[in-house]
């Protein structure tokens, strides 16, 4: 079944129209891009004067499939597509990034709704081939409500109810003592009242479910304490704080036709990395990094601290998802004591499916100095249920053993944390669940904000955030790996479990119990070739360990 697209959707990323949100009718077979009045996707004619007047258009190539391009009108300062330069026109997909010159304005091109077959895969960690990180390649309370003063409704109700019990304790009483006259005549008299009858035992209840919520309580008593967070990092050289680029280069197949593959190194312990070096120094790359991604998290102190995944708030610490076209791959390696391009090798997705940026041993064809390559995130935002404002992360502090990571933003007033049940001995596969956190397939919900700024009057179009929930049971506990008993777990640590419906985007999101408690951090997703999915999350004691000061032993 096709999907009917409605609408094109551009999310301005940088430049003077950074976070608003365009959107377009897809009837349109065309939208122009430039300073001058009549542009679809116009931009400021004072300020963005990198951007030419009619600086170029997207094009719909077809409608079924969907088909685009990206056309250059001989622009002064060019077109960029994902960090790569168009050349007349070419090949635009949903979710790439396109810059207009080299430092000018970028924006994000998309279609609503997407195809099935054209939705974004998840671009963070990707544990033991089918395991996916469950970030979205695009967490929280709100503020506490300042006290109220004066007499509220209810304090005057109180008052009122305090008046009537003054008026009627007499009465009470009076009642009370003619209530037991007549219970103990009634007890002497009740053979001959009713009758004999045998004594029957009603079970009232079980104690113990007394603390149990239902999902929608929980969901309730939490929705202001998940939060969502919006990141993008890069990777960089430590010594001169440049970027490192993805080195690609230019061949051409027998046919002729020339064709961009991505150039990957093998390094001293015969491993595959990607050819990186700093930016000024390549020609033809992609900076390897992610911009537009989101994860979850949740709120853990009154003062700001919020936990999430590590794979979240330092992704150059998690195994990177190459994009498909950087594959198949060029490999350089040592041939007869030289560096040079092996023409029988091709470089495919399971030769670097283990590589972590911040591992990396090679830049610029050559060994790199231990602590050199550095990951930083470009901009990370939290963003509260429900509201708008996007508030920016002031730290990150990653675990080096786990994929748990805190992060911290200032408010100020406080905020209301979860509580957090450390209870890992006694979870049993089978109990009840519920997750909360913001999945990408989740369908978006914006808002038109009217500006009151007399110096930036346009109103701005931006996302809210709602989390979603979603219940299950624990179905296995996967143990981490121990030399005591001689076994090895992929996962560390883990929760496995029959939630299914969460996917990218929830990463980072909170694991409750049925009594409202976090026992776990959601993190990853796995499927097969059926549509068969499980998932995990993480004990949350890692979390709590991360929160406070471990002493190595």
């Amino acid at each position: 079944m096709s999907t009917t697209i409605e609408r094109y959707v551009i999310r301005h990323i940088s430049g003077t129209k950074a976070n608003q949100v365009e959107e377009f009718d897809f009837s349109k077979n065309e939208l122009s891009i430039g300073r001058t009045a009549g542009s679809d996707i116009q931009f400021d004619p004072e300020q963005e004067v990198i951007v030419s007047r009619e600086h170029g258009k997207i094009v719909k190539v077809s409608s079924e499939p969907p088909q685009f391009s990206i056309n250059d009108n001989n622009s002064r300062n060019g077109i960029f597509v994902n960090k790569m330069r168009v050349k007349g026109s070419a090949p635009l997909k949903p979710g790439d990034e396109v810059q207009l010159g080299s430092n000018g304005p970028v924006f994000s091109f998309d279609i609503h709704p997407r195809p099935q077959n054209m939705m974004m895969e998840t671009k963070v960690m990707d544990i033991p081939t089918s395991i996916k990180a469950t970030t979205v390649s695009e967490v929280a309370s709100a503020a506490a409500e300042p006290a109220k003063t004066g007499l509220g409704k209810q304090t005057v109700e109180r008052m009122l109810v305090a008046e009537r019990k003054k008026s009627f304790s007499s009465m009470a009483y009076i009642l009370g003592a003619l209530i037991i006259v007549l219970g103990a005549l009634g007890y002497f008299f009740r053979d001959k009242i009713f009758g004999k009858n045998t004594t029957t035992i009603v079970n009232v209840g079980d104690s113990s479910m007394k603390n149990k919520k239902a999902p929608d309580v929980i969901a309730k008593e939490n929705n202001d304490k998940v939060v969502q967070i919006e990141f993008g990092w890069q990777l960089i050289d430590a010594n001169s704080g440049q970027e490192l680029w993805h080195q690609y280069m230019a061949v051409k197949d027998q046919s002729g036709q020339v064709a961009y593959r991505a150039v990957y190194i093998e390094n001293g312990r015969g491993e595959i990395e990607p050819y990186l070096d700093l930016q000024k120094n390549v020609q033809l790359g992609v900076p390897l990094g992610i911009a537009g991604a989101s994860g979850s998290g949740f709120v853990v102190s009154a003062d700001g601290f919020i936990l999430t995944n590590r794979h979240v708030a330092a992704s150059w610490n998690t195994r990177y998802g190459f994009p498909d076209f950087a594959f198949p791959g060029i490999l350089i390696r040592n041939i007869n004591g030289r560096m040079q391009t092996d023409p029988n090798y091709q470089v495919m997705p399971q030769d670097v499916g283990s590589y972590v940026p911040a591992n990396a041993t090679m830049v610029g064809g050559r060994q790199a100095a231990e602590g050199s390559v550095k990951g930083k995130n470009t901009y990370m935002n939290v963003i509260f249920a429900n509201t708008a404002l996007r508030r920016p992360v002031q730290s990150a502090t990653p675990s080096d053993q786990h994929d748990v990571a805190m992060i911290k933003v200032e408010l100020p007033t406080s905020l209301s944390p979860v509580t957090m049940k450390d209870n890992y001995d006694a979870v049993k596969p089978g109990q009840t669940v519920t997750v909360m956190g913001y999945p990408g397939v989740a369908p978006d919900q914006y808002v038109v904000r009217k500006s009151n700024d007399p110096f930036n009057p346009k109103p701005q179009v931006t996302t809210i955030p709602t989390p979603t929930v979603t219940t299950g049971n624990i179905g296995r506990i996967v143990p981490a790996s121990s030399d005591k008993t001689n076994t090895y777990s992929g996962f560390g640590d883990s929760y496995q479990l029959t939630i299914n419906a969460t996917g990218a985007g929830n990463s980072g999101g909170p694991m409750f119990d049925d009594e409202g408690n976090v026992i776990g951090i959601y993190y990853a997703g796995k499927s097969d070739a059926r549509g068969t999915q499980i998932s995990f999350a993480i004990p949350i004691k890692y979390g709590m360990e991360l929160m406070g000061i471990k002493k190595v032993q």
